[in-house]
């Protein structure tokens, strides 16, 4: 009995024991639903650290593989310690297997994900660009499709275009200016404004106009694995797709397209925030199996330190292109009853970069509320 009993109050105190400084990924502090996007810099000989405080706890061991093998980890200056070697790109969410100083044993998830990258996303996609800019001028056409992702839209009329270039062009010459650089705050993605000079001869040697475009360029990380996934204002790579063969849908939300109102409910003594949202389809073609998340930030204090995920997740049937879609209310239970508490809620469009879009940086948006009696 006693046995049960401690293994029943060690799950109850594991959530409070393994947060605030408990739980840290490279010596900092890790809360439940961080995110940490770590590069070969940045481990120590080669590792990732995971520390636990050792606190009331006996022993404590860590899983990488959801439990499948347990490793133990040793006491250092008051915490549990783990040196996890990466073998590559991967994406690492640790488990825990602790026993207190009675012997009661407790899993734990801390809700902590590292994702690695041996290289940072700049080198790999200055990498890609290179590739591209080879398989071009060689007229390598696998090549040079291998670095799109297969989501790339109408893949098969790109493709058709790619090859009138090779078969009308030749002596093609590649020349790029990369402008900007913009990732996603989780390096899953990326959207990169490239300047491209194209310099070429028809098939009978006769020297053309050289071609430029501005292209902002989409990148996707895939399995580890970085593919360009949309072209906006591509004028030069398969120049004679027509227009239709490069619409796209332009998801967007504004602030302005949320509505915010919080009820206190005599309950559960709680108060509810309900949510009203309108997602816009400001492009040319159609959208369809749209995803739409929620997330809250507390701002008065204590304040959470980031947008957490509330799992109302909602998925839009459809919307056509230069269309709008109003989203069924959804409703935040706060689960706290005192008034004058300010929140911040996220509307995420297309949170997983699904749908390859004109403009993939206006698919969120932000408004507040403070609850009131």
């Amino acid at each position: 009995m006693k046995r049960i009993f401690s293994v029943l109050v060690l799950a109850l105190l594991t959530p409070v024991l393994a947060f605030g400084n408990d739980f840290m990924v490279n010596n900092k502090s890790a809360q439940q639903g961080d995110t940490f996007n770590l590069f070969f810099n940045d481990l120590e000989a080669g590792k990732i650290k995971f520390s636990l405080r050792c606190g009331g706890l006996k022993k404590a061991e860590v899983s990488f593989d959801k439990g499948r093998e347990w490793q133990a980890m040793t006491e250092e200056d008051g915490y549990f310690v783990n040196y996890y070697r990466p073998s590559g790109d991967e994406e690492i969410a640790p488990e825990l297997m602790l026993t207190d100083k009675d012997g009661g044993i407790s899993t734990f998830k801390p809700g902590v994900t590292v994702r690695y990258q041996r290289r940072k996303p700049d080198e790999a996609l200055e990498q890609l660009l290179e590739k591209m800019k080879m398989y071009y001028e060689q007229e390598n056409l696998d090549g040079f499709l291998s670095l799109f992702s297969s989501a790339y839209p109408d893949f098969i009329k790109f493709r058709e275009a790619i090859q009138n270039d090779f078969y009308n062009y030749r002596n093609m010459r590649l020349f790029y200016r990369i402008d900007s650089r913009n990732f996603d705050d989780d390096f899953s993605g990326a959207i990169w404004n490239v300047y491209w000079k194209r310099k070429f001869e028809d098939r009978n040697g006769n020297a053309l106009t050289d071609t430029t475009a501005q292209i902002a360029m989409r990148f996707d990380n895939e399995g580890g694995i970085w593919l360009i996934s949309g072209m906006r204002d591509n004028t030069l790579f398969g120049s004679s797709l027509g227009t239709d063969a490069t619409s796209k849908p332009d998801l967007a939300i504004s602030s302005s397209d949320i509505s915010l109102s919080s009820v206190y409910d005599l309950g559960p003594l709680t108060h509810k925030i309900t949510i009203n949202a309108t997602v816009h389809n400001n492009g040319s073609a159609s959208a369809t199996n749209i995803k739409v998340k929620y997330y809250k930030k507390r701002i008065t204090a204590p304040a959470d330190a980031d947008y957490v995920d509330i799992a109302l997740d909602q998925t839009i049937p459809s919307i056509a292109g230069s269309s709008s879609y109003s989203l069924p209310a959804v409703v935040y239970d706060t689960g706290i009853g005192a008034a004058g508490v300010e929140y911040s809620i996220k509307v995420v469009v297309d949170p997983d970069h699904t749908i390859s879009e004109d403009d993939e940086t206006n698919n969120s948006a932000t408004k507040s509320v403070t609850t009131t009696f």
